[in-house]
């Protein structure tokens, strides 16, 4: 079985599926909604419900950028660039 976060420094980092184009990594969802909202002046309706957020799992890769096709794993993502707070992970442009 695998881990559904990220141990840092002793901590278990987890990156929560927020919302339609944005995962965020935390501690705790409470902590991942509370810096989302502060940085992007969304409202609580425009997030998923605290129950429907799912839990991006570590393995999942995504591209390293528009510009880059290569694939990056949510778990290389956050061991590179953790830095003990709360921090988007992926997103998606429209």
């Amino acid at each position: 079985m695998t881990n559904n976060y990220i141990e840092i420094e002793g901590k278990k980092v987890r990156v929560w599926q927020v919302c339609e184009c944005d995962s965020v990594a935390a501690e705790t969802l409470e902590e991942a909604r509370t810096w989302y909202k502060e940085i992007t002046g969304l409202d609580d309706d425009e997030l998923y419900d605290p129950e429907e957020v799912e839990i991006v799992s570590p393995s999942y890769k995504v591209r390293k950028s528009e510009e880059d096709s290569e694939l990056i794993s949510v778990k290389e993502i956050v061991e590179e660039y953790w830095l003990g707070e709360p921090m988007i992970v992926t997103t998606m442009g429209w």
